[in-house]
């Protein structure tokens, strides 16, 4: 593979890789450690349990697999190996589209709801500790404004859409 280098770019200055190094590590280590406090306190990893978040505040309790596979990022394979361990424990089912032949559901079960809503103490204690107690409130708006304008379109849209319930 042959990496494609703008030779006219300028060298970044000190600031803008102090930045990059630190936006790095965050990018690097963050996943591991909500994955590693949530499976303890709750047996799920981090996208197992946004994944039946993102179910539990839809107002039918499901979601297309295609929706939340751009919502974050994930390969449809990913997120059906996902589904698939979630049915077994018996979270989801899997629904197909009427419409959409293509298309499948994920339904948050009764059981899922109950995982979701005893899961949610320990997850808000963990985003807390993780995030939101190091980042002084007054700023909360305009990093997720950053955060945001950092995702690609698509996924920037969907999770705008996902997000219409926190709208003030």
């Amino acid at each position: 593979m042959t990496a494609t280098t703008d030779t006219s770019a300028p060298e970044l200055t000190s600031s803008e890789e102090l930045l990059w190094r630190r936006f790095s590590a965050v990018l690097g280590t963050l996943p591991g450690v909500l994955d590693e406090r949530l499976r303890a306190a709750t047996g799920l990893n981090h996208f197992q349990y946004t994944v039946l978040d993102a179910l539990s505040h839809q107002a039918d309790r499901r979601l297309q697999l295609t929706q939340i596979a751009r919502t974050s990022d994930a390969s449809l394979s990913r997120l059906s190996h996902s589904i698939t361990r979630l049915e077994s424990a018996g979270l989801v089912t899997r629904e197909s589209c009427d419409h959409d032949r293509r298309a499948s559901w994920a339904v948050l079960t009764d059981k899922g709801a109950a995982v979701v809503e005893d899961s949610r103490a320990a997850y808000t204690a963990i985003i807390r500790s993780t995030l939101l107690d190091r980042v002084p409130e007054a700023h909360h708006a305009a990093l997720a404004e950053l955060l945001t304008s950092l995702l690609p379109g698509e996924v920037a849209e969907q999770c705008s859409a996902l997000d219409a319930d926190l709208a003030p």
